[in-house]
């Protein structure tokens, strides 16, 4: 994997022949990228170029500006191209004058300024150099092609002073009729009110649908988009990733199977007919080796896996053999996943890996000897505890920042740090589900309190961050993997992201973000609920362990109270309970809303989470009703002392009293 440094980018560059639909990042127009150059260094992985803008020399001379010479200029801030006076990305300046000229006008001559007979509009067209908003947004559509202009990242366009309609460059300067490269044999002639009621509206080559702006050619029905007509694809594609033999276009409607992903087409695939192999032009060069989040290794695309019964491990359906796939056939041989599956935004960090040393896995704590270790968030060894030791109910694991109980943990003989073992192992850096990149294990040291992107749930625990972004996970949903295993259920559970309106199984509320479903049936679980605890001490009602209920499924008319409110348990519903004594209670009055921050650490201003075990429960100052879950939020201000039960009711009463009572920020209170 050849990478090439050049001036326009702080990175080398990996030269492609990807099929991408981006905004270039030297020029700044949108539309189709045939081959050029993409970044594949983190954080920058978006970052494509056309090869022309990538390739642009340190300095050329130009007929714009004969007297001096030009010199690469790379600007992020506001400025103006002295050629078409349209906004200035990257391009050339001299150092002599204050002449710019972008990277289209240095290419080309330049766009002109004025186009005064046009065949794609009936009034002059002016070069666009100044901000407008359509309906609130800085995006408008072009009139001629109907794909986005976006004056938000600066792309040149001709603007219709008349009657405001905007044209990109290309759109503006096209023919009643011209040739192109695809269609080569007639004319295509532009149609402005669609298709004929005989032709198909999508665009042969590129699949989109299009209402107006057809380029068409009657004698043999072949009908393309604008978009397509100004950048046509090429005809032939070497991509050495997906075929070892040249690529040819076949622009037509044709059923076919592509060799690289498995399904199906209609229309234009890049054929080699050595070998009979179709291929979607979107599937050209898929990457060797990748990382995605469902795995922790990497996989390797294949273009076949051969004979046997291959399952999906991201959409759960058959991978056939005999096409292109994605597999672990280093580590894990079964492991497989489609092509398309594999390369998705959501699913692949979009960086190449062919070539590039594996990422050597660091371990959470060095072992000192087989009962102590050294934990990287400590200063000091610790020492592990098998005995099933039941410890104090305000004794928490510092990683999760919940109760010890029965489970193993390791402990600090020199001050009152513990983990339970399982903590103890976290990695330090790990894949998940819910983001494309990786993820890593932060302590929390400067004692702050966040908010887990997946349970909702406020956390003064460890937590993990992905490597680029802010959408922080607690431990427990950190940890989770694909097939997600829970009592309540027969069938393995998937994470879902998708908008679908859904409510969760146990607590019948609706989940607005990620949640956990099952394939074989209606089953939904959201992610606090899926990791609620499965056993919990509570002293103050019982000497035993309450043991995790998901219901009923026949009652005899029996009535359940909840020992904490007195009020009715719904038998149906989830509910924790005594298997000694039979007590049982709701699960709101067992694990709150502030159960996983650690007591008495200071959460924000004024604010602190405190131990609710006394005797005398404290008034929720919003619904005036006792405080019952075992952690509640107590604020000082001006030497008054109120306390919320759960964060509905934080919110309420900041709703109600003004964001700004107490020095409670509004975003600390969203729930």
């Amino acid at each position: 994997m050849e990478k090439t440094e050049l001036p326009i980018h702080k990175h080398p560059l990996l030269t492609i022949t990807r099929f991408l639909e981006r905004c270039c990042e030297g020029c700044g127009h949108y539309g189709y990228i045939y081959g050029g150059y993409c970044c594949n260094e983190l954080g920058c992985q978006n970052s494509v170029f056309h090869k022309e803008c990538a390739e642009s020399l340190p300095e050329i001379n130009h007929s714009s500006h004969p007297d001096h010479p030009l010199k690469l200029l790379l600007s992020r801030q506001s400025s103006t191209c002295s050629h078409c006076q349209g906004s200035f990305q990257n391009g050339y300046f001299c150092s002599i004058c204050d002449f710019k000229l972008d990277l289209s006008c240095a290419r080309e001559t330049g766009a002109t300024l004025t186009l005064e007979n046009t065949n794609v509009h009936e009034h002059p067209l002016e070069l666009f150099n100044e901000a407008i908003t359509s309906g609130g947004s800085d995006d408008v559509s072009c009139k001629t092609c109907n794909h986005i202009v976006s004056l938000s990242l600066l792309e040149q366009c001709y603007k219709c002073y008349q009657c405001q309609s905007v044209f990109h460059v290309i759109c503006a300067k096209f023919f009643p009729e011209a040739n192109h490269t695809s269609h080569a044999k007639h004319p295509l002639k532009l149609l402005t009110c669609g298709a004929p009621d005989y032709a198909d509206n999508k665009c042969l080559l590129c699949g989109k649908e299009s209402d107006q702006h057809l380029h068409h050619c009657d004698v043999c029905n072949f009908s393309i988009c604008s978009w397509c007509m100004s950048n046509p694809p090429p005809l032939g594609v070497v991509s050495s990733t997906t075929h070892e033999h040249q690529l040819h276009l076949v622009p037509r409607h044709i059923d076919f199977t592509c060799n690289a992903c498995g399904t199906q087409g209609d229309r234009s695939p890049y054929f080699c007919l050595q070998c009979n192999f179709m291929i979607h032009r979107e599937c050209i060069d898929l990457p060797r080796v990748i990382n995605i989040n469902r795995h922790d290794h990497r996989i390797s695309y294949t273009r076949r896996l051969g004979h046997g019964k291959w399952q999906c491990r991201v959409c759960r359906k058959k991978v056939d053999g005999f096409y292109g796939a994605y597999s672990c056939s280093s580590k894990c041989s079964n492991y497989v996943v489609h092509s398309r599956c594999a390369t998705r935004n959501d699913v692949w960090d979009m960086i190449e890996l062919e070539g590039m040393p594996e990422e050597e896995e660091i371990s959470p704590f060095q072992m000192i000897d087989d009962n102590t270790i050294k934990h990287f968030s400590h200063d000091h060894n610790l020492r592990i505890n098998k005995e099933g030791m039941i410890l104090q109910e305000n004794t928490f694991c510092q990683a999760c920042v919940f109760q010890i109980c029965s489970e193993p943990f390791y402990s600090c003989e020199q001050c009152d740090f513990i983990l339970h073992q399982k903590c103890a192992n976290l990695p330090r850096k790990k894949r998940h589900v819910c983001d494309n990149q990786a993820f890593t294990l932060e302590t929390n040291f400067e004692g702050g309190e966040f908010k887990c992107h997946l349970c909702k749930q406020r956390f003064t625990g460890f937590r993990y961050m992905p490597l680029t972004g802010v959408n922080c996970l607690d431990v427990r949903c950190g940890s989770i993997s694909e097939p997600f295993l829970h009592e309540s259920h027969q069938h393995p559970l998937y994470y879902s992201s998708d908008m679908l309106s859904k409510s969760c199984t146990a607590c019948g509320e609706r989940i607005n973000r990620g949640r956990l479903s099952c394939d074989e049936c209606d089953f939904n679980l959201d992610f606090k609920c899926a990791l609620l605890p499965k056993n919990v001490m509570r002293y103050r009602y019982d000497d035993h362990p309450l043991f995790l209920s998901y219901g009923e499924s026949s009652v005899d008319g029996e009535e359940y109270w909840c020992e904490a409110c007195e009020t009715k348990v719904n038998p149906k519903k989830w509910f924790y309970t005594c298997n000694d004594c039979g007590v049982t209670l709701h699960i709101s009055c067992v694990v709150g809303d502030f159960s996983y921050a650690m007591p008495v650490s200071v959460r924000i201003s004024d604010a602190k989470v405190v131990f609710n075990a006394s005797i005398c429960r404290p008034l929720c100052i919003m619904c005036t009703s006792r405080c019952m879950p075992p952690s509640i939020l107590q604020v000082t201000k001006a030497g008054v002392t109120v306390y919320f039960c759960s964060s509905k009711c934080l919110l309420n009463f900041m709703l109600t009293n003004g964001m700004k009572y107490f020095n409670i920020d509004s975003n600390e209170c969203d729930k």
